[in-house]
Formats: structure tokens, sequence, C-alpha cells
């Protein structure tokens, strides 16, 4: 087994992302933090996504090979709860949560077992170069409407990032009222019903060359009036050129398009992590 890992901050420099590698128990793990809207440094100069990004992975790393992967991030999302209520975060205020996706992963002799929340992504693909997309992106349908603001922002005249994100900043916040809620998305940011809306199963590995476990800041963008790409953008190079070139010629396009004009997006760079497994043949 060879393991590829990748974790760089966004344009903000400060890495709210985290991962883990534990090859002794097999387990493998992203996780991307989220900042609540309402702005938060902790005692310890901390923003809230940082902290939750951390103390998911903190009990993810206590994993064991038989352990059972969704109460496990039940119980960091419980552990989460707790951190904020010792910060005084209002939890009454979805806007002032912080919390985390996640994408995990472990495998046995036979099988891989999933488990996944928000907008992390796992794709295993097979010996035959098939990609199987194992995970759903959450967020897409909300996400889809900022876009369309967005990009009705442009045709208007707006030119700047700054004058884009105050065009859909309403959006974003009525969205974070869409955490674990029907119509919604699922995400670990205290609430009890962050449980109902994990994901999580199990294949077996019969084929199976590679798994890649990603944050969203590692999905490669859509261009203007280019219209889905699907996962083959993203997947396929990361494979073929590996995670460290692809994620070069990725901040390459994001320098080139500060202002997300050409390739609409809400960040200019989003904090990237990646884990790339390349499995022996079985």
């Amino acid at each position: 087994m060879n393991v590829e890992t990748l974790s760089i901050p966004g344009y903000s420099g400060n890495n709210e992302d985290s991962f883990l590698v534990n090859t002794r128990q097999q387990v493998f793990a992203v996780i991307d933090g989220v900042s609540s809207l309402v702005p938060f440094v902790s005692r310890t100069g901390e923003t809230g996504g940082a902290m939750a990004a951390q103390i998911v992975r903190d009990h993810l790393a206590t994993i064991g090979r038989d352990t059972d992967l969704p109460s496990v991030l039940l119980a960091a999302n419980e552990s989460l709860r707790d951190h904020m209520i010792s910060e005084e975060v209002d939890l009454s205020q979805k806007e002032a949560l912080w919390g985390a996706a996640a994408a995990v992963v472990r495998l046995d002799q036979s099988h891989l077992h999933y488990a996944q929340t928000g907008d992390c992504m796992i794709f295993a693909v097979y010996a035959d170069d098939t990609i199987r997309v194992l995970t759903h992106l959450q967020v897409s349908h909300l996400e889809k409407v900022a876009m369309e603001k967005w990009e009705e922002g442009i045709r208007q005249g707006l030119i700047t990032r700054t004058e884009l994100i105050e065009s859909v900043r309403h959006i974003l916040v009525h969205n974070r009222y869409q955490a674990n809620a029907p119509g919604g998305y699922g995400v670990l940011n205290g609430e009890p019903l962050s449980g109902d809306y994990l994901e999580y199963g199990r294949i077996n590995r019969i084929g199976l060359k590679a798994v890649l476990l990603l944050t969203d800041g590692l999905f490669w963008p859509v261009a203007r009036g280019e219209g889905s790409v699907g996962w083959e953008k993203t997947v396929r190079p990361i494979l073929e050129k590996g995670l460290q070139t692809y994620t070069e010629e990725l901040v390459l396009l994001e320098k080139n398009d500060p202002e997300c004009i050409a390739y609409p997006r809400f960040k200019p760079a989003d904090d990237k992590t990646g884990v790339v497994i390349h499995l022996p043949e079985n």
C-alpha cells in the first residue's frame, strides 16, 4: 500500500482542514472545518473551524479495526458541542456554530467501510479504471442557488469578489440554517440531529486499486458557461499526475482568477486536503 497526502491552506492562510492516516488500523480520513459566520477566535487563537476539524480528527484517531465509523463521528459531534458550550457559543444561532464535514474509510481484508457528511468526498477506483463515487456532495443543491445569483451579479457588471460575495451573503446565511434539516445537508456542528444526516456503508475490495478522500478545495472548478464537468476532471488527473502536481495546477488556475469570475466560486482558494490510497492488487 502507498498513501499520498496533502494539506495546504487557502487564501486566508489559516488551514481549517485536517486529515488522518493510520496505517496500523487501516483508517484514513479528511476533515473540513467550518467556521461560524459570526466572527470567533478561541482563547488560544484558533478559529472555530480549525478547532472542529481537530476535535473530529482526534476522535477518528481512536478507531480500531472493528470500530463502527458512524458512532465515532457522533461521539466527535457531542464533543464539539461541549467545546462550543465551554467557549460560550450561542447554540441557538446556526450562523454562530462551528463544525466540520468529514469523510473516513476503514479497510479490512475484504471490505472498505466508509462514513461521510457534508461536502467531503470519497471515490473508489477499480483496476479497469472505473470511478465509483461513494458519496454525494450534500450541499450542491444549496450552493447552486448561490452560484446562480453569483452569475447574475457578473452579468449585471460586478467585477470583484468582494461585490459578488456581498450579493450572495443572505443566501449563505440562509444555507447555514439548512444544516441537519430536511431538504438541507449534513454537518457535524454539535446538533443532535447531525447523526440523521450521516451517510455510511461498506463495499467489497474486489478489483479495487485506489481510494481518494478529498475536501472540497481540491475539486476542479467549473469554468463560467461550461456546465457540469463531473468528477472525471478531479479524480483521473490526481491518479495520473499525482496529488501534488494536480494541486499545483489547481493553485495556478486559482491565482490567475483572483476575482472568481472565469471560474465562479465563493473563495479565491479554499483549504485543500487529500488522502489517496493506492492498494496492492488482490
